[in-house]
């Protein structure tokens, strides 16, 4: 798991206010690129969407490399990754099932977990818990998620369209997804312990 850490020192790393650093450039770039790739994917263009996830998926892991490398961590970055990470599921998976490349229920069980953990999350923070650190686990399982819809999308540009995929690459992209679906919902339960936790009256006893 030290690959989602490369670029870091054993040093913490001091966290800026400032808004104009280069992972927050390529942050800020991956979120304008959602709607051109939604418009390909409903348009019928899979190579191009293709090409254009693609780069949003290694950018993904290139703008945290970066902060850690050049020392330009900062608190609009730390919000701005997991809201492209959000962003992406849901422009992404809502226009995979427009275009017939993956079916409805697993965009849900992916959006599903968000949703939750957004709303109890909001709650618990109310009652004055702490933000949680993103952990490697959750790390992975984003990860794993962004390689299994480009695999999905690979199959289709590869194979006959979203009608006749690739049946090897379809099927190494669904146990991919399987995979990172459930580390999704084992982070999400650890994300809920470490906020619970925190809570004040807990954290009094």
């Amino acid at each position: 798991m030290r690959v989602f850490d490369i670029g870091g020192t054993d040093e913490p790393a001091q966290v800026s206010n400032r808004v104009l650093t280069v992972p927050n450039v390529i942050s800020l770039a991956r979120l304008a690129a959602l709607p051109l790739i939604y418009l390909d994917l409903v348009g019928g263009r899979e190579g191009r969407a293709l090409v254009l996830l693609a780069v949003f998926a290694a950018t993904d892991w290139l703008d945290g490399y970066l902060a850690r490398r050049l020392n330009q961590v900062s608190r609009l970055g730390a919000l701005l990754d997991p809201i492209s990470d959000r962003a992406l599921f849901i422009v992404v998976g809502v226009g995979f099932v427009v275009a017939g490349i993956v079916p409805l229920w697993a965009i849900v069980v992916l959006l599903l977990r968000d949703g939750l953990v957004t709303l109890v999350g909001g709650v618990l923070l109310l009652r004055g818990a702490q933000t949680p650190e993103v952990t490697r686990v959750g790390k992975a399982s984003t990860f794993g998620l962004m390689l299994a819809l480009v695999g999905f999308l690979l199959a289709a540009v590869v194979g006959d369209g979203a009608s006749a995929p690739d049946p090897v690459v379809e099927q190494v992209s669904w146990a991919v997804y399987a995979v990172s679906i459930v580390l999704h919902y084992v982070s999400a339960l650890g994300y809920a312990r470490t906020v619970f936790d925190s809570l004040p009256a807990r954290a009094e006893r």
